[in-house]
């Protein structure tokens, strides 16, 4: 039986009602308070919300012990730094940083990896950190002054964020929310009008998110991320995350289109958000999914739609119909990363923390988000009790081991082998099993899972059905083996992990509000193959992952992939050849517009039915003619004997090659 203190459990235990564990719906007050009709709380407005607040705020989001709980979780606030630690009674303060001692980046992207910027926030009033508190999961943000690379922005709106990097991080270092178009529509930092700055929970090396970004972006559409250092009223905040928005600027830079419904799946410990059939109700989709865009019946019925045909539909027809409202390669990806990286709160942990995107032809994408406890992240985060929780400084308290599954030089398995009866946050039958003797568990990293873990659990629909055919799991298991042979390798990411590490060293060491010591730092981010650092657990999956009995097949290599065009004055035809060895199979995969549903193609060499050994194994096929206008996409699949598959560009259909339009296609 799980002791009631543990940290996981204090998160879902107190549910506001018609939600499910995890999930509390924001306090909406702007439209209660604001007398003068500007959309916003001025200075007496806030002052009345706050104390409507002090009396009104739901009791049961606050765990026992009071505010925060034990450990620090727990809606408001999670008490003052040094709380409970005699020797640290005082409230720390941190270095004074001015926007003279910083260097500027005027000539560089945003998100530029080997950028760490210094953002600078004027907040008034003294009680300003009690007060983000008070209105923390609320739609109230304070208006504040911000500085970037020398440049002011006005009334930029400032929140606290998050679920566990609120309520699990004692003291001042609470992630943040900043929206720079608050007031002033055309405002913006770079194209950017929305920051999110994360404040490392769960991650002493503060590289997490920005590692995964670096990886993960390579193969599937993913919000960016790099390093930034805040300074608060001049006092000195550290190293936070920054991490894309996931809105209409994100879809425009990545699909060309800011339309379409955009859902979050927010931390919940039931499970009921990854996909799993509700019921005809939509209501019970809204207590699982939050939809970020305009509210759209449309969208929430095609959403159960979705998680309908994924339960009902045989494994036969999957082929054919699923497509209709999935994008089937950002799903496999989507899959391939949080099993690789062993996400501890994600898909396979617990069935929650991504994003869906309803795109205008009415085809969900799936793609990740919250980042933090990939690769063996310090579960529980700082100053949590409870089974293998850590105490103050992330330190296992009274000299307890990690907690099962937190990798510290030698694979841990959760309650047993990668596929045996206690596999997994969602064991059967486990403490807190839900319907049908699953869970949705209190997420976690399992440095052993194996590629093809999780097969058998129907609450995890998108690895049972879409594993369940034979050529996606190829393909997933194509991507899972570029991921293990090139997306983990340390000798790629050493050099960016080394400035990383330079660039932030001297911040961190000297950053009064840290949520994990220097040392950890160091001991994390060292490059040293063993032991509890990145280099380790990078490694540790590589030889998991390619050690598996599903990856031991050849693969097919591909020696050339092209195409070439027969242009007319407003169409283009193209002709894709490719030569490869091992494979007795090649498909081209096009489609005829940026959103565009793809069409297959059975390539053959000298026509003769796609036999490798009939001709010169120089595989051909050619499209009927294509408008010019459109964003055209590619890719070519090899297919081995056995079933096994390479794919040219190695990320399919999720990042294709694109022959780029003539001109531009409003209506595509």
């Amino acid at each position: 039986m799980l002791r009631p203190t543990a940290p996981w459990l204090l998160l879902c235990a107190f549910p506001l009602p018609g939600q499910g564990p995890g999930m509390r719906e924001r306090t909406e007050l702007v439209a209660q308070f604001d007398q003068d009709g500007n959309r916003r709380l001025d200075t007496d407005e806030r002052e009345a919300a706050r104390a409507w607040m002090a009396e009104n705020r739901p009791q049961r989001n606050r765990g026992p012990g009071g505010p925060g709980g034990p450990g620090g979780f727990g809606p408001p606030g999670s008490g003052p730094e040094g709380e409970g630690d005699p020797a640290n009674a005082e409230p720390k303060v941190g270095r004074k940083v001015t926007p003279a001692d910083v260097q500027t980046h005027l000539d560089k992207p945003f998100y530029d990896p080997d950028v760490v910027r210094t953002i600078f926030l004027d907040v008034p009033g003294t009680d300003w950190f009690d007060e983000l508190v008070a209105f923390y999961r609320t739609d109230v943000e304070l208006p504040v002054t911000m500085t970037v690379d020398g440049t002011t922005y006005t009334d930029v709106g400032m929140r606290f964020r998050g679920n566990s990097s609120f309520g699990g991080a004692r003291g001042k270092k609470k992630s943040i929310n900043l929206t720079l178009d608050f007031v002033h529509q055309d405002q913006h930092l770079g194209g950017y009008r929305t920051l999110n700055l994360l404040n490392a929970h769960s991650d002493a090396s503060f590289l997490r998110e920005a590692l995964h970004a670096r990886i993960v972006r390579q193969y599937l559409p993913a919000m960016q991320a790099n390093l930034v250092r805040v300074v608060i009223n001049g006092e000195d905040h550290g190293i936070y995350a920054n991490v894309q928005q996931f809105n209409k600027d994100f879809l425009d830079e990545e699909f060309g289109t800011g339309k379409g419904a955009r859902f979050r799946v927010p931390a919940d410990f039931s499970g009921n958000g990854a996909l799993v059939w509700l019921g005809d109700d939509v209501a019970a989709y809204k207590r699982a999914y939050q939809l970020k865009s305009k509210d759209d019946p449309k969208a929430w019925e095609r959403l159960a739609d979705l998680c309908r045909v994924l339960a009902e539909s045989a494994d036969a027809e999957l082929p054919q119909v699923l497509p209709q409202y999935l994008d089937i390669d950002h799903a496999l990806w989507f899959l391939a990363c949080d099993n690789a990286l062993i996400d501890g709160d994600g898909y396979y942990s617990r069935g929650s923390d991504y994003v869906l995107w309803l795109d205008p032809e009415d085809r969900f994408h799936v793609l990740p988000m919250d980042s933090n406890e990939v690769l063996g992240a310090e579960m529980g985060g700082p100053g949590m009790r409870g089974p293998g929780g850590r105490g103050p400084g992330g330190a296992p308290p009274d000299g307890q081991r990690p907690r099962a599954g937190a990798f510290d030089g030698a694979p841990v398995p959760r309650g047993g082998p990668p596929d045996g009866p206690g596999f997994g946050p969602g064991a059967p039958g486990g403490p807190g099993a839900g319907p049908g003797g699953r869970r949705g568990g209190p997420g976690g990293s399992n440095p052993t899972q194996a590629p093809l873990a999780q097969l058998d659990r129907q609450d995890r629909p998108l690895v049972n059905r879409l594993l369940a055919v034979p050529q996606w799991r190829a393909r997933y298991l194509a991507f899972v083996r570029t991921l293990a042979t090139t997306g983990l390798d340390w000798k790629t990411h050493q050099p960016q992990v080394a400035r990383w590490v330079a660039a932030i060293d001297d911040i961190v060491a000297n950053d009064v509000h840290a949520l994990y010591g220097h040392a950890q730092f160091r001991t994390q981010t060292a490059d040293e193959p063993t032991g509890r650092t990145l280099r380790a657990m990078l490694a540790q999956r590589q030889k998991v992952l390619l050690g598996d009995p599903a990856m031991q097949s050849a693969a097919p290599v591909f020696a050339t992939a092209e195409a070439t065009e027969s242009p007319t004055e407003t169409t283009v035809a193209l002709t894709f050849t490719a030569r490869t060895s091992g494979a007795t199979r090649l498909l081209a995969h096009v489609a005829d517009g940026k959103l565009a549903a793809w069409t297959t193609l059975v390539m053959h060499d000298d026509g003769k039915n796609g036999d490798a050994k009939a001709g010169d194994g120089e595989f051909t096929a050619a499209t009927n003619p294509l408008l010019r206008s459109h964003r055209i996409r590619w890719w070519i699949e090899a297919i081995a004997e056995d079933g096994t598959v390479s794919c040219s560009p190695p990320a399919a259909g999720s990042r294709p090659n694109v022959r780029a339009a003539d001109r531009s296609d409003k209506k595509k």
